[in-house]
């Protein structure tokens, strides 16, 4: 571990914990695992996805558009979750991330689209 640098935080870290710590990842996702059983997938992701927004962190996006799509959620309704958080976040938060989640909904209907030919 003591010739281990860090040199991007949040891929590094997820690196490190993937290959030195494997215990912690799986117990992570076997509590989120855990979390909101009674409701359906759709519902539960979009909480998910409007909570991410209030850490100002736009990369989970990247993984929860994709989710939300599988689990049948429209863009109106992923762009609504969003926007939901308005009031807790502000506007120009939402406007920052916005084009974010746009850009993953396009690029997972690309994807989906070029898979059906």
């Amino acid at each position: 571990m003591a010739a281990y640098q860090f040199n991007d935080y949040d891929l590094d870290g997820l690196t490190y914990l993937l290959s030195e710590r494997k215990e912690v990842v799986k117990s992570y996702q076997n509590l989120l695992s855990r979390l909101g059983t009674h409701l359906d997938d759709k519902t539960r992701e979009l909480i998910v996805l409007s909570l991410q927004v209030t850490t100002h962190e736009p990369e989970a996006v990247r993984i929860l558009i994709p989710k939300l799509l599988k689990y049948g959620a429209t863009p109106d309704e992923i762009v609504d979750a969003v926007l939901l958080t308005i009031p807790n976040v502000g506007l120009t938060t939402v406007i920052k991330l916005l084009p974010k989640v746009l850009s993953e909904i396009s690029k997972y209907q690309e994807m989906t689209t070029k898979e059906k030919r």
